[in-house]
């Protein structure tokens, strides 16, 4: 256009200034900014948005404030777009000057405003803001939910969604992200049944990923199957990798390992997540010999395993009992692919080889842990201690859980099993009054113990060998406090 001395106006500028900010190119940008001085456009209130937009976009927030003062006529676009380039910037003080200046405010004055300051974090701000708008669109309201959701307050993003008159996909996809990230999964599937009732929003790829991790969690397989069809149905719905590895990964924790082995060898792309849930999925079912084939055909397949990877080989050898394959991989880990075990690898290690009867080997690896160990690994040896009746071994690693975690009543309850088991009842007894001192003794009374919650809570929170084994240790410990009652 400059070669063929076509002259330009202030239609062209905008447009050249827009494409610099949609791809970054501020050097690009400033040259133009050059040419709309020299051809006498600086003072267009177009040009000037559009500059302001470009500065604004490629973090020049400065450059674009020198353009905003220029004039005193700036419309309604040129103070949102200053807003909007102030919070992008991470200048929330200078972007409420702004806001405070105006004279006239549109939805995306306060929408900007708003998303600032959930972006900080600063809740109680934006909700001020929020209740202050004359007007809302269904920006703002998804704007608050993701700021609540952030901030995992759960009650208030829900508060604010069931006021919501119309409601979008971002909206839904929020909520049901929120449940699952707060790991509230039978909530996540009622308001998943709450979306299909209403029927005004189809679910997505996200939706469906949410939903899917739910009923992984729950071991809902016949919801998750229908999902499975459901995508099959619809032509919308573009299976991806993140899809279909969560669909197999609902299979594989639901113990349908047909069905995940059929999408795993449908899928045409697979990344790590998909081999590791796939050898997750077999060493959950005890089916080691098949979960270390699996990593065999992912090493053959050229693809690097990574830590996880090697948490679930280590998981899958301990479920099996496989003592020499576990203490193989877990060097393997180290020597060829260079990954540092991590507290879950000794985890897995130390459970292994105290199921085994190796209670001192598996002492003896907590001691090479190059940070302090967890009271998790020191509790699984004392669980072995007490399984295997390792008296001496058990007093230490217990001494030295009360020293770590004094107030947690589990070394105690353990070790009190201990000595009931070689029935030693006076060192019971001793143990019972050290809990007292510390006051971690339990009250008495009654206790039931619900068997949905154990399943569905437990078995998904807690699931190390040291947290289940509280379980029956306080069940032992009750046995020994009526034989205690007994004798006196």
């Amino acid at each position: 256009m400059v070669k063929n001395c076509i002259f330009q106006n202030n239609y062209t500028f905008p447009i050249l200034v827009k494409a610099c900010a949609d791809m970054g190119l501020l050097e690009e940008g400033i040259k133009i900014h050059c040419c709309v001085v020299k051809c006498g456009f600086e003072l267009d209130l177009f040009v000037r948005n559009a500059l302001i937009h470009m500065y604004s976009v490629c973090l020049k927030i400065w450059d674009a404030r020198k353009v905003f003062d220029l004039c005193s006529d700036s419309d309604l676009v040129t103070w949102n777009t200053m807003i909007d380039g102030y919070v992008k910037n991470g200048e929330l003080g200078f972007a409420r000057q702004i806001f405070d200046g105006m004279h006239e405010r549109d939805v995306f004055s306060w929408n900007s405003m708003i998303t600032g300051y959930v972006g900080v974090g600063d809740m109680v701000a934006a909700k001020e803001l929020f209740e202050e708008m004359p007007s809302r669109d269904v920006v703002s309201w998804n704007c608050m939910i993701d700021g609540y959701a952030r901030s995992g307050n759960k009650d208030g993003a829900r508060m604010l969604f069931d006021q919501m008159d119309c409601r979008n996909m971002v909206s839904w996809t929020s909520m049901l992200a929120l449940y699952v990230r707060l790991k509230d999964y039978s909530e996540c599937l009622r308001l998943f049944d709450e979306m299909m009732v209403e029927g005004d929003v189809q679910p997505n790829e996200a939706i469906l990923v949410s939903v899917l991790i739910s009923c992984g969690h729950l071991g809902r397989l016949d919801r998750g199957q229908w999902i499975h069809s459901y995508i099959k149905g619809s032509e919308r719905i573009k299976p991806d990798v993140l899809l279909m590895t969560t669909l197999l990964t609902m299979f594989a924790k639901c113990g349908a390992m047909d069905l995940a082995k059929l999408i795993f060898d449908e899928m045409p792309e697979r990344s790590v997540v998909s081999w590791n849930s796939m050898i997750m999925g077999y060493g959950m079912q005890g089916h080691g010999e098949k979960a270390l084939e699996m990593f065999m055909e992912m090493e053959t397949c050229g693809l690097m395993p990574n830590d996880a990877t090697f948490t679930c080989i280590l998981s899958a050898c301990n479920h099996a009992g496989m003592v020499l394959e576990g203490w193989w991989y877990f060097d393997l880990m180290h020597r060829v692919y260079n990954i540092e075990p991590k507290i879950e690898h000794y985890g897995c290690m130390v459970d292994l080889l105290g199921r085994a009867g190796l209670v001192h080997d598996s002492e003896e690896l907590v001691k090479t842990i190059p940070v302090e160990a967890g009271t998790a690994l020191w509790g699984s040896v004392l669980s072995a201690c007490r399984t295997y009746s390792r008296l001496e071994l058990g007093q230490i690693v217990a001494k030295r859980l009360i020293v770590m975690e004094p107030g947690d009543i589990g070394p105690y309850v353990l070790l009190s099993n201990i000595y009931a088991t070689e029935g030693r009842w006076d060192d019971v007894e001793n143990v019972r009054k050290l809990m007292k001192e510390k006051g971690t003794e339990k009250e008495a009374g009654s206790s039931l113990v619900h068997l949905m919650d154990l399943q569905s809570d437990m078995s998904q929170k807690t699931r190390s060998a040291h947290k289940r084994s509280m379980v029956y240790s306080m069940l032992s410990e009750m046995g020994a406090q009526l034989k205690l009652s007994c004798r006196q």
